[in-house]
């Protein structure tokens, strides 16, 4: 017992001197000093894997991907503009549109890559109405790519989840029930709570810095508040369909009221913008779709992230 002690330890505390010494870097946004345990490079690679496994598994749904022109274009036009205003713009950013009206979702893996479902602008289900707005949404997954969200959330959970787990062994072989007990309930709590204030702030920080960038892009800000206020008026068999960014949090006004608060400063760079776009386009009034799968072919999809 004691020579796993011994050699326990001495491994946790080469693990948290590692990640402490090891994962120290710059946010692209703040210019701050942040904790990620991963290279730039290495986020690339994780988010390109995961990207084409998720894009497997919808081909694998028969899910029509990149199959509408007039959207495909849409999407690629929005976020190339919004690209292009933002902190990194030289990593290899790639948006897909998959024309499935009934999934309400969008979301960005590491590295750039965004999958934007065409449920987000379903008339009766969905959350944008215009282009503004889907620039509104667009801008919110490159901020997250931008801020490197993903990665410095795991890089967070990393450190605290090992020592709790080590700890959790060393009761197991010491048979202490009432400790194992007690830390797998810190464990729970810390995933639940701790974990949890992190992604909130997360997400503000990608609802600001998204306005921020959708206005240099020349997109009105004000489309911004209007998608969260949307949500916190959906009803809750719309919200049983919504997913990603929108499905996170608490359904109320407070990410509305914080984007309303910053609305004066993203007004002044939506002014300033070379160009200003005209977002008001409807994305009803779209031809219809193209290619796409009927309803009854599809499997459904359950899950997002």
């Amino acid at each position: 017992m004691k020579r796993l002690q011994s050699l326990w330890y001495p491994l946790l505390a080469a693990a948290g001197l590692a990640c402490a010494s090891g994962c120290a870097t710059v946010d692209f946004v703040t210019g701050q000093e942040v904790q990620n345990m991963y290279s730039l490079d290495e986020e690339i690679q994780l988010g390109q894997k995961f990207y084409v496994q998720t894009v497997g598994e919808l081909k694998n749904e028969n899910a029509p991907i990149d199959q509408d022109p007039v959207r495909v274009a849409l999407v690629r036009e929005v976020t190339d503009h919004v690209v292009a205003v933002a902190h990194a713009t030289n990593l290899p950013y790639r948006a897909t549109y998959v024309g499935d009206p009934d999934f309400v979702n969008t979301y960005a893996v590491p590295g750039g890559n965004i999958l934007i479902f065409e449920g987000l602008w379903n008339p009766k289900s969905g959350l944008v109405r215009t282009v503004d707005e889907l620039a509104a949404v667009v801008a919110h997954e490159i901020a997250h790519v931008n801020c490197r969200h993903s990665t410095e959330a795991m890089t967070r959970q990393m450190l605290p989840n090992l020592l709790l787990a080590g700890a959790m062994i060393y009761a197991a072989v010491e048979e202490k029930e009432d400790a194992q007990l007690i830390l797998a309930g810190t464990m729970l709590a810390y995933n639940g709570l701790v974990v949890t204030k992190y992604s909130r702030a997360d997400e503000l920080e990608a609802d600001r810095v998204g306005m921020f960038y959708m206005a240099r892009a020349g997109y009105d800000p004000a489309a911004a508040p209007r998608v969260w206020e949307r949500l916190a008026g959906a009803t809750d068999s719309q919200v049983e369909k919504v997913l990603s960014i929108f499905a996170t949090h608490p359904r109320d006004y407070k990410r509305a009221q914080e984007l309303r608060r910053h609305l004066p400063e993203a007004r002044a760079l939506y002014e300033a913008a070379p160009v200003r776009r005209d977002g008001s386009k409807k994305l009803a009034d779209l031809p219809p779709l193209q290619n796409a799968k009927p309803a009854a072919e599809k499997k459904k999809k359950n899950s997002g992230s």
